[in-house]
């Protein structure tokens, strides 16, 4: 499964709830070979994802993960080296550089400037 085509379920999932078997279907359709079983791993751990009954849709969890609010506080429109965010961020929150790197690519308040360096849209 690639990161392509986890962003176009994720995507699918935004404009409304789908089955197992619907996201697994358009992974195939793009390219996966992973199986429905798998898919519905993938899904049940996926961040920002939830499960609702038989269907999954894309919470919008964002706007209550802490990790997002430190880097509000600490992040402003000059760009900041993830590294030196992770060791800013409080005590207790667990997250890489690369894991913010991603966050800062995919967050709407957020950009990535060159491969690890992250400032305010």
């Amino acid at each position: 499964m690639t990161p392509d085509i986890v962003s176009q379920l994720m995507d699918r999932m935004k404009a409304q709830p789908r089955t197992r078997s619907e996201l697994h279907r358009a992974a195939a359709a793009s390219g996966s070979g992973w199986s429905e079983d798998q898919v519905g791993l993938l899904l049940d751990v996926l961040p920002g994802v939830e499960r609702e009954g038989e269907s999954f849709a894309v919470s919008d969890s964002n706007s209550t993960d802490p990790v997002i609010f430190a880097l509000k506080d600490l992040v402003g429109p000059r760009p900041i080296p993830a590294t030196v965010l992770v060791r800013r961020l409080p005590r207790g929150l667990v997250v890489s550089p690369a894991q913010l790197c991603e966050l800062a690519r995919t967050h709407s308040d957020f950009e990535l400037v060159g491969s690890n360096r992250i400032k305010t849209k």
